[in-house]
């Protein structure tokens, strides 16, 4: 009897998952449906995001106007959208499909870029914005749908129902069994997906997206929510919002011009001198190094190419640091106290001489993009410089620290 009555326990509890499983693909199937609907709108959303390397979670505001675009090449929709973070106003920011337009109402200035001319460096400069995608994407992303549902490492449940601002709404969990490549530097531990979708209309109120990735045995946690406040959909009341003639009139507007990266300073120049405070409050000088050969790295934590680099630089400090090599990481944006630089670097095993605060020494050095190195010879000249790191850099670099380690 105790075995026929756990069989029908094992039986229910199967069928419990199975229609958990249907009804949370149902639901989600409708909410997509639901957004690929929407033409336009006006919507404002709260935007939360803690990143990868940062122990903080940060909030932004965004009032958006949208029109979807058919057929545009660089965003789905034509939009024009108000940013705040902490209470104040950060800018405007429009692409009406022909132009994109960056403005400022506190200080009267804008820049625009003409997309026939300029296609590439808006499309460049698109993964800086944000928005509700679910409304304003092409594929409504990152709404699951079709493929999704029948891809066995996505695991749906239906976690419940929940009032987000003030609407009933359905919890559904997407947990997708990450795929890593043994030759990855950073692997996925866990992505998770959550969406809110409201009971009446299967609109998505909320939607988060969480990762747990690992690199150097740091183990990293990564999340982003997007919460709906206040939304019309299928209608704009102001259609010049999202025409260069809602753009006010005392904004000075200015035609693009593209930046121009500093050239990094050329072989054979003395480098330019420094002092700065390491981790352990020593003030270190370029001039403590005079008849060694240095290697400078200019990075910082959130930067993904910069932490590739530093076990790399590791190796070259353990293997050449007994024959007369010097390693050295500058950082101009990461503190001791708030960033917990130490720990980080602790995590990855690096044990060579790291400085904070170096922004000034980062454009006396010309440094426009992370990481940035230089080998200074013994003698205090410039031997060698590089943006950027990947393959074949630390290959690179040692070959040159051994044809002048010696010498």
């Amino acid at each position: 009897m105790r075995k026929v009555l756990c069989m029908y326990g094992l039986l229910g509890i199967i069928l419990i998952v199975s229609c958990s499983k249907q009804n949370a693909e149902a639901i989600l199937n409708k909410a997509y449906q639901k957004c690929q609907s929407i033409d336009s709108g006006h919507y404002e959303m709260t935007h939360y995001m803690k990143y990868m390397s940062g122990k903080d979670t940060s909030s932004s505001v965004y009032s958006c106007y949208f029109k979807k675009l058919q057929d545009d090449s660089l965003y789905s929709s034509a939009f024009h959208y108000k940013k705040s973070y902490d209470g104040g106003y950060l800018g405007d920011i429009m692409y009406t499909g022909e132009d994109f337009v960056r403005y400022s109402i506190e200080d009267s200035s804008g820049v625009i870029m003409s997309k026939t001319l300029w296609a590439e460096d808006i499309d460049a400069y698109s993964h800086n914005y944000t928005f509700y995608t679910p409304l304003i994407d092409r594929e409504s992303h990152p709404m699951p749908y079709d493929s999704a549902f029948v891809d066995d490492k996505n695991i749906f449940s239906l976690i419940g129902e929940e009032i987000i601002n003030n609407i009933n709404c359905y919890h559904i969990r997407m947990n997708t069994i990450p795929k890593n490549d043994s030759t990855d530097s950073m692997k996925t531990l866990r992505k998770e997906c959550n969406y809110w979708i409201s009971k009446q209309d299967y609109l998505p109120i909320q939607y988060s997206i969480a990762f747990d990735l690992v690199m150097n045995n740091d183990t990293m946690y990564q999340f982003e929510r997007n919460v709906l406040s206040n939304y019309e959909l299928n209608t704009i009341n102001d259609k010049n919002q999202l025409k260069l003639e809602s753009i006010p009139k005392y904004i000075n507007l200015k035609d693009y011009t593209p930046y121009k990266s500093p050239e990094l300073l050329p072989k054979d120049t003395i480098a330019p001198n420094w002092s700065l405070r390491s981790l352990e409050d020593e003030i270190i000088n370029l001039s403590d190094f005079k008849g060694q050969l240095l290697l400078i790295d200019f990075f910082y934590k959130s930067c993904y190419p910069c932490m590739l680099a530093l076990p790399a630089l590791q190796r070259l400090h353990e293997k050449y640091s007994e024959k007369g090599l010097k390693v050295i990481g500058i950082d101009p944006y990461d503190t001791k106290e708030k960033d917990e630089i130490d720990t980080f670097l602790a995590k990855r095993g690096v044990t060579y001489t790291v400085l904070l605060g170096g922004k000034d020494v980062a454009k006396d050095y010309h440094v426009s993009g992370y990481p940035t190195i230089y080998l200074i010879d013994r003698q205090g000249k410039i031997l060698f410089t590089q943006v950027g790191y990947g393959d074949g850099t630390e290959v690179k670099i040692e070959e040159i620290i051994k044809n002048n380690i010696s010498n």
